[in-house]
Order: C-alpha cells, then sequence, then structure tokens
C-alpha cells in the first residue's frame, strides 16, 4: 500500500515517548508491580501454593482490565472476580473424574462464549475466565476450594488497585483515546496530502485513506463510549469533564473538516499541474499534520504547548498560495479558495483545541436542548427480551460459542487419550486465542502466535544458555512481563514473544527441563494452531455471507445523510442530532464494510467474490461519504443550494443500489465505466454547485454496478 510521507524515522523517538507516557505503558507497569508483588512475598513466607492462586488470579484478571471509566472498571471487577471464583470451583472440583472435568470445560466454554453478546468487555471477562479455566488443569489444585479463595483473592487485589487508581486519575483512558483519535487524524490528514501528488497512483490514495478511516473511526467510537457514559463526567456541573466533552467534540468535528478536502482529484492535478499550486496544498497539509501530531502530546503529558515556527511557516504558505490564486484564471482561482478555506477551519479546529480560540467559533449550538448526547452511545446489547434470538445458528455468536465448546472439548480428550507431557494444557490455551469468529481473524492471529512463539522460545534458549544466576533470570522474566502486558492491546505477536520468554524462564528456574518445557510450548502451540485453523471450518462465519448487509448498510447510511444535508442546504429546521447521528453512522458503516474486506481476501478460493468490483462500490462509497461531508460543511456555513434536482437524481440512484443490494451477484459485479471527468472547462468548478455534480457522477456510475 502505498504510504509515502507516513513513516518517518524522525518520528520513532517521539513514538517511543509517546508509548512510556501512555495509558499501555503505564498500565504495564501497574499490572506487573500488582502481580509480581504479592507473588514474591508469598514465595519469601514459603506459601507457594498461595503465591501460584494469587498469582495466576491477578494475572488473568488484569486481562479483563479493558479502557474504561469508572463505572466500566467497577461493573467488570463484580463480574470478573465472581465468574473467576465459580470457574476455579467448578474445574477444580472436577478434576477427579474425566468425564466432569470434560462436562465442565465444555459447559464453561460455551456459555463464557456467549458473554459475547453483551459487548467486548464482557467478551474479554468470558474469555479470560475461560483461560483460567484451562490454567487450573494445569495446575491440578489438591485443595479447590482453597486454589478457588486464592484466585478470587488475587482478583480482589489486582482491582482494588485499579479502581484506586482509576478514582485518582478518572480520566486516563478518556486522555489516551483523545490522543490516539488526533494522532490517527493527523496520519488520515497526511493520506490526504498525497492525493495531490502527482506521482502518487490515485487508486493506492484512496485504499490508504480508506485504512485510515477505519482506525480514526474505531478511536472515535472509543472516546464517545468513555465520555458519554460517564455519568459524572457529563453532569454540567463537572468543568473537568464539560471540558473534555468540548475537546472531544472539537476532535470528532475536525476530522469531518479534515474529510470534506475532497475533490476530484485527477481534474485537480491536471488543472493545477503546471501552477506549483499543488507543492503549495501538500505543504500546508503536513504542517497542519504535524501541529496535530504535538497537539495530541498535551493529553498524554499534560503542559503548555510553546508557540512554534509551524504556524509561522504555515501563514507563508497561505500566502504563496493567495497568491497564486489572484492569477489564476477563475475555476484554478475557485478551487484554490475553497482548499484554502478547507486549511484555515483546520488550523481553526486545532486552534480550538489547543484553547487558544473558543469553542463557541466552531459550535455556537453546543449548549442547544436538542443535543442528546445519549444517542451517540453504542446501543446497549443487554435485553432480556433479545436473548433468545442469540440461541440459534443464526447468530454469529452462538455458533462461534459451540465451535469453541467443541474446540475445547475435543482438545481435552486428545490430551487424556495421548498424554504427552506435564504441559499439555498448552493445547487448549493456544485454542481458545487464537480461535476467533472471523475466517481471516483466526488466520491473522495463527500467523502472529506462531511466529511470536518460535521468536520467543529462540530468546528463551539463548538466556537459559548465557545466563545462569536465577536471581538475574526472574529479573529477566519481570521485565518479560512488562514487555507482553505494554504490547499486549496494540502489537499481539510481540506480546507473545515476550510471554513465551517468561514462561521458559520461570518454568525452567521452577520446574527444570528446559528442553522439555520448550518442546511442548512449541509442539503444542503448532498442534493448537492447526485444530483452530481447521475448525474454522465447522460452523463458518464467513464475510461474504454478510457483504450484501454490509453494501446495503452503507448505501442507506450515505443516503440518509445526505438526506439531512439537503434538509440543512434548504434550510430545514432537523435539529443538531439527527446531521451528527447521520454523520456518525455513515463513518461507522463505512468502517464496518471496508473492515470485512480486510479479512474477505483471506478466504477460500471457493468463497471468493468479484474483489475489484467490491472494491469499486468501497471506493465510490467512501468518495461520497466524503463529499456529503463538505456539503454538510457548506450548510453550516449558510452556503445555500437551489440544487433540489440534482440532490432527487443523487439520493434515486442511492435508493435505486439499496434495493437492488440483496440481488447482487457478488461473484461476478457488472462493470461500469469511471468517468473521469464530469465535464471539460466547468464554469462552477470548486463550488457546492460543483460537488454536487460530481456526487450525481459517482452516485451514478455506484448504480451501473447495481443495474
Amino acid at each position: 500500500m502505498f504510504s509515502k510521507g507516513l513513516v518517518k524515522w524522525d518520528n520513532i523517538p517521539s513514538r517511543l515517548i509517546s508509548l512510556i507516557y501512555g495509558e499501555y505503558f503505564t498500565d504495564a507497569l501497574r499490572n506487573t508491580i500488582t502481580i509480581v508483588l504479592p507473588f514474591a512475598t508469598l514465595f519469601f513466607y514459603h506459601q507457594p501454593k498461595m503465591a501460584i492462586g494469587v498469582g495466576v488470579g491477578a494475572l488473568l484478571i488484569s486481562l479483563t482490565d479493558a479502557p474504561g471509566n469508572r463505572a466500566n472498571k467497577f461493573k467488570s471487577a463484580i463480574i470478573s472476580i465472581l465468574s473467576f471464583f465459580a470457574t476455579a470451583l467448578i474445574i477444580s472440583s472436577s478434576l477427579g473424574n474425566h468425564w466432569l472435568t470434560a462436562a465442565g470445560i465444555f459447559l464453561l466454554s460455551f456459555v463464557f462464549s456467549m458473554f459475547a453478546i453483551f459487548g467486548n468487555r464482557m467478551a474479554l471477562t468470558g474469555t479470560m475466565a475461560i483461560i483460567l479455566g484451562i490454567f487450573t488443569l494445569g495446575l491440578h489444585p489438591v485443595h479447590p476450594l482453597l486454589f478457588s479463595w486464592y484466585v478470587f483473592l488475587g482478583g480482589c487485589w489486582y482491582y482494588l488497585i485499579s479502581l484506586i487508581q482509576i478514582a485518582i486519575w478518572p480520566y486516563r483512558s478518556l486522555h489516551q483515546a483523545i490522543f490516539e483519535c488526533i494522532t490517527s487524524t493527523a496520519s488520515f490528514l497526511r493520506s490526504k496530502a498525497n492525493c495531490y501528488d502527482p506521482e502518487a497512483p490515485l487508486d493506492e490514495c484512496y485504499s490508504e485513506t480508506i485504512a485510515l478511516h477505519i482506525k480514526v473511526s474505531e478511536k472515535q467510537e472509543l472516546v464517545r463510549n468513555l465520555l458519554l457514559s460517564d455519568k459524572a463526567a457529563m453532569k454540567p456541573a463537572n468543568e473537568r469533564g464539560q471540558q473534555l466533552l468540548r475537546t472531544a467534540i472539537s476532535v470528532i468535528d475536525l476530522y469531518e473538516q479534515v474529510t470534506a478536502i475532497h475533490y476530484d482529484y485527477a481534474d485537480v492535478r491536471k488543472a493545477l499541474d503546471k501552477t506549483g499550486a499543488l507543492q503549495l496544498i501538500i505543504e500546508l497539509i503536513e504542517i497542519l499534520a504535524e501541529e496535530l501530531d504535538v497537539l495530541s502530546g498535551i493529553f498524554l503529558r499534560p503542559k503548555k504547548i510553546l508557540a512554534s515556527q509551524r504556524f509561522l511557516k504555515f501563514e507563508k504558505a497561505r500566502a504563496e498560495l493567495i497568491a497564486l490564486a489572484h492569477q489564476e484564471n477563475e475555476i484554478n482561482s475557485r478551487i484554490l479558495d475553497k482548499v484554502l478555506r478547507n486549511m484555515e477551519d483546520i488550523a481553526l479546529h486545532i486552534q480550538v483545541i489547543k484553547g487558544d480560540q473558543p469553542i463557541s467559533l466552531l459550535h455556537p449550538d453546543l449548549s442547544s436542548n436538542d443535543l442528546t448526547y445519549g444517542d451517540f452511545l453504542s446501543p446497549q446489547l443487554f435485553s432480556l427480551t433479545s436473548l433468545k434470538q442469540h440461541f440459534s445458528f443464526s447468530s454469529a455468536v452462538f455458533k462461534f460459542s459451540l465451535r469453541l465448546a467443541l474446540l475445547c472439548l475435543f482438545a481435552y480428550l486428545i490430551t487424556i487419550v495421548f498424554p504427552f507431557g506435564k504441559y499439555s494444557y498448552w493445547l487448549l490455551l493456544t485454542i481458545v486465542i487464537v480461535a476467533k469468529p472471523r475466517f481471516g481473524l483466526t488466520w491473522k492471529r495463527n500467523v502472529e502466535r506462531l511466529s511470536g512463539t518460535f521468536i520467543g522460545a529462540v530468546i528463551g534458549i539463548v538466556l537459559i544458555l548465557v545466563v545462569k544466576q536465577v536471581a538475574v533470570l526472574l529479573v529477566i522474566s519481570a521485565f518479560m512481563l512488562l514487555g507482553f502486558f505494554t504490547f499486549n492491546r496494540i502489537r499481539y505477536a510481540v506480546s507473545v514473544m515476550f510471554i513465551t520468554s517468561m514462561v521458559i524462564l520461570c518454568l525452567s528456574i521452577y520446574d527444570g527441563h528446559a528442553d522439555h518445557i520448550i518442546t511442548e510450548r512449541v509442539l503444542y502451540t503448532i498442534i493448537g494452531c492447526i485444530i483452530a485453523f481447521l475448525a474454522a471450518f465447522l460452523f463458518p462465519i464467513w464475510e461474504t455471507k454478510g457483504l450484501k448487509g454490509l453494501i446495503s448498510n452503507i448505501l442507506e447510511a450515505n443516503r440518509n445523510y445526505l438526506l439531512k444535508v439537503k434538509e440543512e442546504l434548504w434550510g430545514i429546521q432537523t435539529g443538531i442530532n439527527a446531521s451528527k447521528l447521520a454523520r456518525k453512522n455513515g463513518y461507522i458503516q463505512l468502517a464496518k464494510f471496508s473492515e470485512a474486506l480486510q479479512y474477505l481476501h483471506l478466504e477460500p478460493k471457493s468463497k471468493q467474490v468479484d474483489m475489484p468490483g467490491i472494491y469499486a462500490i468501497q471506493m465510490l462509497s467512501y468518495r461520497i461519504n466524503s463529499i456529503i461531508a463538505s456539503l454538510s460543511l457548506s450548510a453550516r456555513q449558510n452556503i445555500k443550494q437551489d440544487s433540489g434536482v440534482l440532490f432527487d437524481e443523487i439520493l434515486d440512484h442511492l435508493d435505486y443500489c439499496v434495493q437492488r443490494s440483496s440481488g447482487l451477484n457478488l461473484q461476478k459485479l457488472n462493470e461500469a465505466i469511471h468517468s473521469a471527468n464530469i465535464e471539460e472547462n466547468q464554469a462552477d468548478e470548486g463550488t457546492a454547485q460543483h460537488q454536487l455534480k460530481l456526487l450525481l457522477a459517482l452516485s451514478l456510475e455506484l448504480k451501473m454496478y447495481f443495474v
């Protein structure tokens, strides 16, 4: 994928600093200390069984502690601690009878996998509860109730520390989410600069911006959920919470402003190629992207941002572009004027986020009673009335839960029939970790797990051969644990490498026989990955099956978004919520569709579809969404348009596509002829009228795929 200018070596130090000051590393440090401290203390006082029980409980329950506000973390604490205690008690009590153990593994795997219907946080708790049951198999405790009590204490100890931390710093996760939202927006903005580079292939530019759109959309959703679900922060009397709310709104609206820098880039490149304007536009975009990167840092390390030379460079390049616009013909001048307005609006958003300008310049209606923030939260998945629908083969969660339960049962029976070594439970552990609902995601996790395991095993072997002092190996193990926690949420393969090395070191110290440990670790990882991959064909969940629905959703979302913008342009009062919710849904549906395409090409050839045609629909949907965002900004700037006929034609095209989406032949889509230009020498180039004509051309091209 084209990525010119996005990866720079001089960014590495700043990224390392951001990692160290960010939530990932600080949480990793907290987790490591919280786990190692009681473990080492109990071993020091000759309580090895209690040390192992408390340590395992704290270690595994720490992985349920996803980013969240105080209410989220408190609920996670209660549910996770009780789930862990019940799991440890059930599995440890059944170990004397293989049939009871097998039944317990099957039922618990199914029930805890079904936790996914209540959201990602509960799904994480369910997965870790299953893993605790597998660890219990390996530890084979003699006293079930006592072991379960130790696990309970470990869970209580960990969440006590976590809840104290969130009480002292209640907005840590939100600061991290805003930081990542701004940095991903900066990367998206840089990708826009490539669209003005005549040497950059436009198809690759669009592919890159769409990939970055997925990331931005994910970060925006996290910001919304962390902030809007925090009742304390949303109280009008909470000054800090209201400040963060204003910042979050500005950051999310900033992305809309960045998205609106969208034109028929082929025409723009052709029109401005010999003028020198393209390089000035690229320079302006890169200056603003760099300013965003600097701005994001204050959400990790609160400090006053000193005046820099960037805005001086921005003003200089802006002045040159203004002078150039005055020298150009009317069409080119209009294009440059619109680009300049977009750049100035982005700069204003940055100044508002920094606090240099009042937010009322961007959001005069922020205190309006029409704005109901609760509507922007993700829908609550828990509903007793809708619970029954998840217990059928039409539910992806049910199919995956049944598959995983059968897998765990099968793997356990293998370890009984073919006992090989004392670490056979690693087979079940590997299966639970790498098995995912999506076929493509399962394949990706397999590759990451295998590569991380092999590299970690090599590192572990080298350390055992080189380092002979037990104390030094224990210290290294603690650092390996720190590395595992640091990269667990951001680079899975790296985290596997760290945890594999740690396990090899710790078990070699505790049990000896490093060669057996390494052999079993690698062997069971390979077998587990193979079984998990093959089992993806059991009750499969194919991307292809849901593709028509995703296409229909993005078409409907774009249509609804355009309808709201049309009402705004005509001065019809639809309410602030309606427009912003339509924008949010358009972004989310586009991200879901694009995310599915990332895994679609990994599926078997028998499931393959007309990928060029599907990518064309994705590209057109993205461009349509971007132009609607630009029109939305025009509506807010009171740029009225009497273009009812154009609007109606575009809406008719999108309606037609929605109605025909269910009948698409995904294996062979209709061919559509791409029109590079709408008209030659249009007098309204760069205006909202021109954007509507471009939107009409794109919607007509999209319609051709559904004929």
